[in-house]
């Protein structure tokens, strides 16, 4: 297999991005919260789906509204999920009320029910992957997105000969990806001094972003050292 990206990505990348997720207590405290509720709460009856469906919604903005319903669609779904592959578990759970809500869907099995095998589809996961394999290699997916987001995944972690976990790729893509949006943004106003436009983002991932000590500087710099881009 043509081993090339578009826009290389090194195994010293996920080791930033993961040194950086250690610095965010708030979101080692929410991936802890959910982690207890999976090990108190290991079904998938109505009590325990709600519950679930709730956490996930809230504490990760999935701007999902009906969770009371989405909660029995979940457990409807989860009554067959033996007879799913899991890209179309993913699938059937975010098929709700005429929508997809694959980022609540992905988020919903990553942490409930494994990992590794349900990666997180979210805007900067799936912008960061489309970043590095570039146009010419990746699948698109219309009528299963997720199934060609994860087979996009599983294409760059051979093609950068990456042997870490999903978990450890996800907090990249993620805080790579909110970095690169922070750049962007601040390349814009520097231009534009009467930019109006407020970059919409946690105040303790800015705050990261915004501390120019000498070390956080230099970790950044590794964790998307491509910019400025065309």
């Amino acid at each position: 297999m043509e081993t090339t990206l578009a826009v290389p990505l090194l195994r010293s990348q996920i080791d930033v991005a993961n040194r950086l997720h250690q610095q965010l207590r708030q979101w080692k405290d929410i991936d802890q919260a959910l982690e207890t509720l999976h090990t108190h709460f290991p079904g998938f009856d109505m009590d325990s789906t709600l519950l679930k469906v709730v956490a996930v919604n809230q504490l990760y903005g999935t701007r999902l509204y009906m969770v009371v319903p989405m909660a029995r669609h979940v457990t409807e779904v989860m009554s067959t999920s033996d007879e799913l592959e899991d890209t179309e578990l993913v699938e059937q759970i975010a098929a709700f009320a005429g929508h997809k809500h694959l980022s609540f869907a992905s988020k919903f099995a990553h942490f409930f029910i494994h990992m590794e095998r349900f990666p997180i589809y979210d805007a900067f996961a799936r912008n960061m992957v489309a970043h590095h394999l570039g146009t010419h290699v990746r699948t698109v997916g219309t009528t299963s997105p997720y199934k060609a987001f994860v087979d996009n995944i599983e294409q760059l972690k051979q093609r950068a000969a990456l042997s870490c976990s999903n978990k450890e790729l996800d907090r990249y893509l993620w805080l790579a990806g909110l970095y690169r949006l922070w750049k962007r943004y601040q390349n814009k106003y520097e231009e534009n001094t009467n930019e109006k436009k407020k970059l919409r983002m946690n105040a303790e991932v800015e705050a990261l972003f915004n501390d120019f000590s000498s070390v956080n500087a230099a970790e950044l710099a590794q964790l998307y050292p491509w910019y400025p881009e065309k």
